[in-house]
C-alpha cells in the first residue's frame, strides 16, 4: 500500500490496528506471525488489511493492502493481503459501514474454553460485565485456517436470524473473530470474553448445556 492508497482518516485508524496486534501479542493471544486486522476505508472505497505472515508485534502501517469495494487486491501488490482475506472481505461487505474494524486473534482461554467444549454465548450469558457491552454470537465449528468455508461459517455467525449481530464469535480449535467501530472496540470485546473464560476455567465450571441435559434428563 502505498502512501497514496491511505487517506488522512485512516491512517490513525491503522496505527491502532498496530498497537492492537502488538498488544494482544504482548497477552499471549497470538505468536509472533499470527492473527489479522482490518478496517473500512471512510470513502467506501475498500478496505486495509494486514499483510499476509507478517511479525504482528512489529507491525506499522504501510504493511497494510488495500482491497478495493467489490474487487480483488492488486497481483503484484506488496504485501499480500492475509490469508483470511475471504473472512475480511465478507465481514466487511455484510456490515458496510464506513467505521469498522474485523479483527482476528487467538486468545489462550477462549481457545480452551471452546476446546473444553463450552459455548461462548451459553458461558458469557452469566457474566454480566460482558453481557452489558458484548454480544456474543454462535461458536463457529473447527474449520481449516484460510479456507472458504471457515470464512462463509462466519459471515453466517455474524448473520443472525432476529436481533442485533454479535459484536464477537468463537472458532473452534482457532481463536475469535470480533467487530467494533475502532481497532480497540474489537479488542475490548475480545478482552472481556478472554477475561470470563479464564475465569470460568480456573473455577472448574462445568458445561451449560450439559447441565440442562441432565436437568432435563432428570425430570
Amino acid at each position: 500500500m502505498t502512501p497514496n492508497e491511505r487517506a488522512a482518516p485512516e491512517h490513525l485508524t491503522v496505527e491502532q490496528a498496530c498497537a492492537v496486534m502488538r498488544q494482544a501479542y504482548q497477552l499471549g493471544w497470538i505468536s509472533t506471525r499470527d492473527g489479522n486486522v482490518s478496517v473500512a476505508m471512510t470513502d467506501r472505497r475498500g478496505f486495509l488489511v494486514s499483510g499476509s505472515g507478517l511479525i504482528k508485534h512489529a507491525l506499522v502501517p504501510t504493511q497494510f493492502a488495500l482491497v478495493p469495494a467489490g474487487g480483488a487486491p492488486r497481483v503484484e501488490q506488496t504485501p499480500r493481503p492475509s490469508g483470511e482475506l475471504e473472512l475480511h472481505r465478507r465481514l466487511q461487505a455484510l456490515f458496510n459501514s464506513q467505521h469498522l474494524t474485523v479483527l482476528h486473534l487467538h486468545p489462550t482461554h477462549i481457545v480452551a474454553a471452546l476446546y473444553a467444549g463450552h459455548r461462548l454465548a451459553e458461558l458469557s450469558a452469566g457474566f454480566p460485565e460482558v453481557t452489558r457491552y458484548t454480544r456474543v454470537g454462535p461458536d463457529v465449528p473447527a474449520l481449516p485456517a484460510t479456507s472458504e468455508e471457515l470464512a462463509e461459517a462466519c459471515e453466517a455467525a455474524f448473520r443472525p436470524a432476529l436481533g442485533a449481530p454479535p459484536h464477537i464469535v468463537g472458532l473452534d480449535r482457532h481463536g475469535v473473530v470480533a467487530v467494533g467501530k475502532t481497532p480497540w472496540e474489537a479488542f475490548e470485546h475480545v478482552e472481556r470474553l478472554e477475561h470470563i473464560c479464564r475465569i470460568a476455567l480456573a473455577a472448574g465450571q462445568p458445561l451449560a448445556h450439559a447441565q440442562g441435559a441432565r436437568h432435563a434428563h432428570a425430570r
